[in-house]
């Protein structure tokens, strides 16, 4: 059993990011001493052994707390270690240290013949500021659908929102425990591939009126000018007007769970139940026959269900718990029991509100976080771990997955406008990284983007290369 040993401020956080960091990502015994006596550092002790964590983020004036004044100064400085041992855990050759300081230009000091370790990186506040989003309750600046964007980020600023810094963090401080205590066993963790598909719309066509039908080819000659579109669109309406809604081209399902069962993955579709609440919730109402059966089809080939709450759901609480109740109705009536999770339309993602609405609404993990605009580590964590409501100081029972690839964020030109080559090397390379550490590769591709083959096989190759 450890002991940590740390100021007696900030308690309820402290404790909070103590129990990500020991308990859930490195399964370590623990108990805390908070005492005014203990400054500067946060020691974890063991038979007359310690490790000593420097304690920046949470020896800040406490009216300073959720203010500008309490962010990382920039530019940021950077640690790159000399030792071997400490290279291999990391990305990179420099580590960007989000709060910290150096002794002597050092930040990992070891003085093992003494039984004691000193670490110059704060990596319980850092964690805490990455993992419960603590710079978008600071930063104002939001995009046109009210999102924090990439660009406002300590990450895409200071050249790291492609790492997770917070597992590098977090394997400097496991070495440091392990070097000291080489009997210590840490929570054995397995690579996953997490394969997601936001269904906007299952049916493209299949669920538009004559009127909507009329004006779509309209626009595909007159406002798109592509004929060829126009020509495969009518296609499609005239089979599956005379043969049924299954010739829709979005109707990409079968392909979808072919590619997991290929790759022995299980795949998760999130549903949106919320139609006519915005004109962004979707075409569809879940409770159509077309829609269950989808459902119960999915459900038979062994993937998962979700939920993809209102366009609106983000800061209202009645409208989450509408989106919510409406799924679980639907399943119930299908006879399907399943610890539901949900991701955000758009992502639209609000601190703390969007996950205190999810707990509320009963639902058991979000898998909104990731950047609309760029791929990545928005958490700095390929790990799902236990999230913080900053605003009331407690921990929820909610779990975040992040998302770590969108296909949007990658190659629409509105975003980062990637080739698909690019995307293909960028992404493979944030999914290894994510099996460095055993973590999540959590990726979304819509059903309705399984069309193009370029597409198609784009996703193929991240999830296989």
């Amino acid at each position: 059993m450890f002991i940590i040993r740390c100021p007696n401020n900030f308690i309820e956080e402290r404790k909070y990011i103590f129990y990500v960091l020991l308990h859930e990502f490195l399964g370590l015994e623990y108990q805390i001493e908070f005492s005014p006596e203990v400054e500067g550092y946060v020691t974890i002790d063991k038979d007359e052994k310690n490790v000593s964590v420097v304690d920046v983020f949470f020896s800040q004036p406490e009216e300073i707390y959720l203010s500008s004044d309490s962010m990382p100064k920039q530019p940021l400085v950077t640690f790159q270690p000399k030792r071997k041992d400490i290279k291999t855990v990391l990305c990179g050759d420099k580590l960007p240290i989000i709060y910290g300081w150096a002794n002597n230009e050092e930040y990992y000091s070891d003085s093992c013949d003494m039984g004691k370790i000193t670490i110059g990186i704060d990596i319980f506040g850092s964690a805490f500021f990455m993992l419960t989003r603590y710079e978008e309750i600071v930063n104002k600046n939001r995009d046109e659908y009210d999102r924090f964007p990439a660009r406002e980020s300590l990450a895409f600023k200071e050249g790291f929102i492609e790492r997770p810094i917070i597992n590098e963090y977090v394997e400097i401080l496991w070495l440091a425990i392990h070097t000291l205590w080489p009997n210590v066993k840490r929570k054995q963790r397995h690579f996953n591939i997490l394969p997601t598909h936001d269904v906007d719309r299952p049916f493209g066509t299949a669920f538009l009126t004559t009127y909507q039908k009329i004006h779509t080819l309209a626009g595909d000659l007159i406002k798109r000018k592509n004929p060829g579109l126009f020509f495969r669109r009518s296609k499609m309406i005239f089979d599956i007007f005379s043969k049924g809604y299954i010739y829709d081209e979005d109707n990409t399902f079968d392909l979808i769970m072919d590619i997991s069962k290929k790759n022995g993955l299980t795949s998760t579709f999130f549903f949106m139940t919320a139609v006519g609440i915005s004109d962004n919730d979707g075409n569809y109402d879940i409770n159509r026959v077309e829609i269950t059966d989808l459902i119960k089809k999915i459900k038979k080939r062994g993937h998962r269900i979700g939920v993809h709450p209102s366009f609106e759901s983000y800061t209202s609480s009645e409208v989450m718990e509408d989106s919510v109740n409406r799924l679980k109705s639907c399943l119930a009536d299908l006879s399907i029991d399943d610890a539901i999770g949900g991701r955000q339309h758009y992502l639209r993602w609000k601190n703390p509100d969007t996950w205190r609405h999810y707990e509320h609404s009963g639902l058991k993990y979000d898998t909104t976080l990731s950047y609309a605009d760029h791929i990545g580590f928005r958490c700095g964590t390929c790990y799902e771990y236990s999230v913080f409501d900053i605003e009331e100081r407690k921990m929820l029972k909610l779990k975040e997955y992040p998302l770590i690839v969108m296909e949007c964020s990658g190659l629409d030109e509105c975003y980062m406008g990637l080739s698909h080559e690019e995307m293909c090397e960028r992404s493979i390379k944030l999914k290894k990284r994510c099996e460095k550490y055993a973590g999540n590769f959590v990726i979304l591709w819509h059903n309705s983007r399984f069309i193009e083959k370029a597409e198609i096989d784009t996703y193929k190759t991240i999830i296989q290369g």
